[in-house]
């Protein structure tokens, strides 16, 4: 299934000059709520439930938080959800009107399936509170913030829902001292009433909306804190690049998600309260060259997890298709009529490394921006399961593939290790060899009978030349051969 993209302006950006409180751009959760609000006739197509939707007996045995935002136009997606991999999930949202104090539009959440459906399953369901301008009306009045706190507890209370999530952006230094009176009321009312708060945070807070005295005030009241991690390169940038970078933690020549991860942690918040927030999308720009990080020659767009996969991934040449070392950030790179074109996402290699590396780090759990993005692609749930449950969690067998692939390996060109991933939809014969240009077999990765499913395959090139290598899968009557280049 196909998403279209939209333009976007993204929150930060990963150059050495930063920009300022001033020059601030609107978040993905920002320009994404604008751009639907403002254009209902683009929201997707609802994605069918699969024909054997995933199942469970029981949850999941987690071993952490894991925090979904559901989007409003996301809406229809739901019947593709594996509601056992999450604990939370927050469906976004309740637009708030700073002159009232009321909502002015909470977008189906009355109605919404999705919150039934992830009830049922034990899921805890936040109402994600929206606030991207005008704060200093809701300021201005204390019986605008009174309003709202009381509109707030009637929404949680009218679907019987956990809590609330606390999405006010764009925010200014001035803001600081109201939004966290604010945040004091909110959480101190919802206490009382047994609910729970949980609150975003900024990849960078440029504005110092939320210093350390402010988490030293709140933090009693909140639940968790999701950090969006995502949005360092944006659709403004002056060059191309990754929007959620990987570094190791001691990097400051550039903002990336171990070093606000510290930053956070610096000011004393607990890292169990921290959910590492991470992107089910990436950002395409026109660029001037081939070059890695080429020059941006004007706006990128967004593009779905689902559409880079079925839209650009699949039919990608393997000599256009990278994994970045530098940022632990898979890109790709094609020509348009325009000229070329690149774009840098994640998959679930890249979001494997991110969990890895966030969770060394003892935070409380991870998200994502957004659920349903991926939709009707399971590798992302996958990973999940893989990476947060154990193994006999669940007493349901697992989703098999429908069909048998051979995906593109990452990261390509390599040296001297890749991995390869393929699945298979029935059990039987597999083969998976690797052949040089002259035809010769190189290597047998695989050559045996193997039951359905998904798998990776570790390819060590370690004593072969640097040169162009093929690798075939053959499964009953599938066959099919891709392209690597290994480069030392």
């Amino acid at each position: 299934m196909n998403r279209l993209p939209f333009p976007i302006a993204l929150i930060l950006f990963l150059a050495p000059v930063l920009l300022s409180a001033q020059d601030q751009v609107k978040s993905i959760h920002q320009q994404e709520w604008e751009y639907y609000n403002s254009h209902p006739e683009a929201i997707p197509a609802p994605v069918p439930a699969p024909a054997q939707p995933h199942r469970m007996e029981k949850r999941s045995a987690l071993s952490t938080m894991v925090y979904g935002f559901h989007p409003y136009w996301m809406n229809g997606t739901e019947g593709n959800y594996q509601y056992d991999l999450l604990t939370h999930l927050a469906y976004f949202s309740a637009d708030v009107d700073p002159v009232t104090g009321n909502f002015s539009s909470t977008h189906n959440y009355s109605s919404a399936a999705v919150i039934n459906q992830a009830k049922i399953a034990g899921v805890k369901v936040h109402l994600t509170v929206v606030l991207f301008s005008k704060h200093d009306s809701l300021w201005a009045k204390q019986s605008r913030q009174d309003n709202l706190v009381n509109n707030i507890l009637a929404k949680v209370k009218e679907r019987d829902i956990a809590g609330v999530n606390i999405d006010f952006e764009s925010m200014k230094s001035t803001d600081a001292i109201p939004f966290r009176k604010f945040i004091l009321q909110l959480g101190d009312t919802l206490r009382k009433h047994n609910k729970k708060l949980s609150v975003e945070l900024f990849a960078v807070d440029w504005s110092t909306v939320m210093p350390a005295s402010f988490f030293t005030a709140v933090d009693s009241l909140v639940e968790s804190y999701f950090i969006m991690l995502y949005a360092y390169y944006y659709s403004g940038s002056s060059t191309a690049g990754p929007n959620a970078p990987l570094m190791p933690t001691s990097s400051t020549s550039y903002r990336h998600i171990l070093r606000t991860i510290k930053y956070y942690l610096d000011l004393g918040v607990p890292a169990s309260k921290l959910i590492a927030g991470l992107p089910y999308y990436g950002i395409d720009w026109p660029v001037s060259s081939s070059a890695r990080m080429a020059a941006a020659t004007a706006s990128g767009s967004s593009r779905f997890y689902n559409a880079v996969k079925d839209n650009y991934l699949d039919t990608m040449k393997s000599e256009n298709v990278f994994f970045d070392a530098t940022f632990s950030t898979p890109w790709y790179r094609y020509q348009s009529a325009a000229g070329w074109r690149q774009t840098w996402h994640d998959d679930s290699l890249s979001l494997a490394r991110k969990y890895d590396s966030v969770m060394v780090k003892k935070v409380g759990g991870v998200g994502m921006w957004a659920l349903g993005y991926d939709a009707p692609h399971k590798e992302l749930w996958n990973l999940l399961r893989a990476k947060f449950t154990s193994p006999n969690s669940v007493t349901d067998a697992p989703i098999l593939p429908r069909s048998t692939e051979l995906l593109q390996n990452y990261p390509n060109p390599f040296n001297p290790v890749t991995s390869i991933r393929y699945q298979t939809a029935t059990s039987g014969i597999v083969s998976l060899k690797v052949y040089d240009m002259l035809g010769r077999n190189v290597a047998v990765l695989v050559n045996g009978q193997r039951p359905a499913g998904e798998n990776s395959v570790q390819f060590v090139a370690s004593h072969l030349p640097s040169g162009i290598y093929f690798y075939t899968l053959r499964s009953g009557s599938y066959t099919q051969t891709r392209k690597m280049v290994l480069v030392k």
